[in-house]
């Protein structure tokens, strides 16, 4: 995740044919082509230099920071700065060739040096080079370090005193976690994919566990905090690259200790040896030594927390000190400059649109939406790498890449870095992918215009406009219920990877359908789809999982977005308590359930009784063709992906659940007028 960074884009010239198709639209309030601002005005510089430095914490702990300097240009010695702050590693080394590889990608570093950007990659205490224990896996500290960073970079005779942050996943959390603590240098910040309350979107979605994200992060972040060396696999993975060249002898893989058995890990083989035999005072070795003790959120330890308030791997802390906390608040009192870059197939999606939609107002805030999942945007018109995924394909786009995107940070950073007056504060804030149509400027999220429809459940398994007759559809609930498509899910990272758009295909005959009549007109569904079921069990606890899906006239079923929710959480509650903070007002105001030790209800289906769930598909914007049909299905489980509710795990049958039919089953769809 880490190597995939800064790498996607959305271009002013790149996409203006593209583009010209825009709809004039009533929240934008005029015609607007998205990217077509000014850019590359400082594209004068045409090399950069390498410096590596250790860092002072305020505790004195060392953190390890590579910058990148503009040279061969102007007789400029002083640079806005982009932060990249991370887990894993700035940069890789290999112990055998000493090939070093920056975190950032070849283009990257020659795109924003050449205009004039200096670009520093730091690693997290507990992680690289750097020195340090995490006491928690995105606990409090990074803020601080974070913030530590920014001030030093501030003080440093190459540096403008202007700084901004970029990075996606983990490091758009870092972001968020280092504006909340207001380093005065700090103007702008660009977060891609990333949480706004991580325990409803990649720990605990509504309220179940989530075991594919935490199987493959966990390890990998504790194989790069080691310095593991194996280039066995698509992916070899190599360890961070020293600060310091110890012996003076201008190599720096030499630094590394050798791995003695050739496990990969050089801290299991007794004291460090190294291939030139030459004496050293092993501070890579002893920063790398500190790591072993950090606290990791793995499967085991967030099994033993299964609530919002739960602690956290024997620590102090809970879900709610991690995340949203009082960070919305304190940015939008520090003025900080955001830019929040989401994937419709991320498992993000809400995070992201959340985050903008609460600083709108109250400090300066920008939304972009693509048709991604946990990733970016393509290296070309015609690739299918990693980070891509399907659907820019799918849709008929060959022309939004990676580069495209770097021009809309620049402008971003040009404006509120550098002070240029290109007009990127008059543009409409928010950009979106209509799924079906292409890209789209609107004036906020959600829609204003929007208009809240409402879907029935009805008899024979329909979808229908208007409320029908009551009535119970029995289903048996299959506990092998998978959602994944051709091994592609939003909730395990693959959607990245896959060659063909999510359907839930051969499996759907796992869960109960609720399907309409064919559409008459094109139908356009822009925000959060909600689902109401009232509902019972022959057990006295469950879980509900609900999917959108388009289906075309061949049969053929698209999934659109999906949907979670542990029925012991049937009560919702304010989703301002969410935060540490009264103002600014969270936002959208969505259904929340808590998801406190004291929310859960032990057996809410006891006696039969009928719950009423309410909750939240995730964020979409998707075109429904005339002579396709929506269709709602609903399953009891989504294994192996998310794990299968205890109480269900020791029923010796699968229970039936027992969907009430008439006005109180049914999803609410944001449908936007097609005028």
């Amino acid at each position: 995740m880490a190597n995939a960074l800064l790498r996607w884009p959305v271009c002013a010239l790149a996409l203006f044919a593209l583009l010209q198709s825009c709809h004039a639209l009533a929240d934008a309030g005029r015609d607007y082509q998205p990217f077509a601002g000014r850019s590359g005005e400082f594209e004068t510089f045409a090399s950069y230099e390498r410096k590596a430095y250790y860092v002072p914490a305020a505790d004195g702990v060392r953190l390890a920071l590579t910058v990148y300097l503009p040279t061969d240009g102007p007789d400029v010695d002083r640079f806005p700065v982009l932060l990249w702050y991370l887990p894993g590693h700035r940069e890789s080394i290999n112990p055998e060739t000493g090939e070093i590889t920056s975190a950032y990608s070849a283009e990257d570093l020659a795109f924003f040096t050449a205009h004039g950007y200096a670009l520093a990659a730091a690693e997290m205490r507990g992680s690289g080079a750097s020195f340090g224990t995490r006491e928690l896996d995105r606990g409090p500290q990074i803020g601080r370090d974070g913030k530590a960073i920014v001030d030093w970079i501030a003080r440093q005779d190459w540096s403008d005193g202007s700084v901004g942050m970029v990075g996606l996943s983990y490091q758009g959390f870092s972001q968020y976690a280092t504006a909340a603590e207001q380093p005065e240098a700090l103007k702008a910040i660009f977060p891609e994919i990333a949480g706004f309350d991580d325990y409803t979107s990649m720990f605990y979605p509504g309220g179940i566990q989530l075991l594919a994200l935490s199987q493959l992060a966990s390890g990998a972040i504790v194989r790069d905090d080691l310095n593991h060396f194996d280039l066995s696999g698509r992916r070899p993975r190599l360890p961070s690259v020293p600060v310091i060249d110890e012996d003076g002898d201008g190599e720096l893989a030499d630094e590394i200790p050798v791995d003695k058995d050739g496990d990969g890990d050089f801290l299991d083989d007794g004291p460090p040896t190294y291939r030139d035999a030459s004496s050293r005072m092993h501070i890579y070795y002893l920063a790398t030594k500190y790591h072993l003790d950090n606290t990791n959120l793995t499967v085991e330890s967030l099994a033993a927390a299964p609530h919002r308030d739960s602690r956290l791997a024997g620590t102090a802390y809970t879900y709610a000190d991690l995340d949203p906390g009082d960070k919305p608040a304190r940015i939008a009192e520090a003025g900080i400059a955001t830019y929040h870059r989401g994937g419709w197939y991320d498992y993000h999606a809400r995070d992201t649109v959340m985050w903008h939609a609460t600083l709108d107002g109250h400090s300066p805030t920008r939304l972009l939406m693509a048709p991604t999942g946990h990733g970016g945007f393509p290296a070309d018109g015609s690739a299918s790498d990693y980070s891509a995924g399907p659907y820019f394909r799918h849709f008929g786009d060959r022309e939004t890449t990676r580069a495209d995107l770097n021009r809309e940070k620049l402008r971003f950073f040009d404006y509120y870095l550098r002070g240029l007056d290109n007009g990127f504060d008059k543009e409409p804030p928010v950009l979106l992918y209509v799924m079906g149509e292409g890209w789209r400027a609107e004036a906020a999220w959600p829609l204003a215009r929007r208009r809240e429809t409402t879907w029935y459940f009805a008899a024979g398994q329909a979808l229908a406009p208007e409320p029908g007759l009551e009535g119970v559809d029995e289903y048996a609930v299959d506990l092998d219920a998978d959602a994944r498509s051709e091994g592609a899910h939003r909730f395990n990272f693959m959607v990245s990877f896959a060659e063909a758009v999510l359907q839930l295909g051969s499996d759907s005959g796992r869960r109960l359908h609720y399907t309409s009549q064919p559409l008459a007109a094109d139908m356009e569904v822009t925000g959060h789809p909600l689902v109401t079921l009232d509902l019972s069990s022959s057990a006295a606890a469950g879980d509900v999982f609900v999917y959108l899906e388009d289906v075309g006239p061949d049969g053929d079923a698209l999934l659109v977005t999906e949907g979670q929710l542990r029925a012991n959480y049937v009560e919702p509650r304010p989703i301002q308590e969410m935060s540490g903070f009264a103002s600014p007002a969270i936002a959208p105001q969505l259904p929340w359930h808590g998801f406190d030790s004291t929310d859960y209800v032990r057996e809410p289906f006891a006696d039969g009784r009928v719950v009423t769930l309410t909750f939240d598909l995730l964020p979409t914007s998707w075109v429904f063709r005339a002579g396709h049909r929506l269709r709602v299905s609903v399953a009891g489980a989504d294994q192996p992906v998310f794990a299968l509710h205890p109480a269900l795990a020791e029923e010796e049958n699968p229970p039936v659940y027992r969907i009430h039919r008439g006005r109180g089953s049914k999803i609410m769809l944001p449908v936007i007028p097609r005028s």
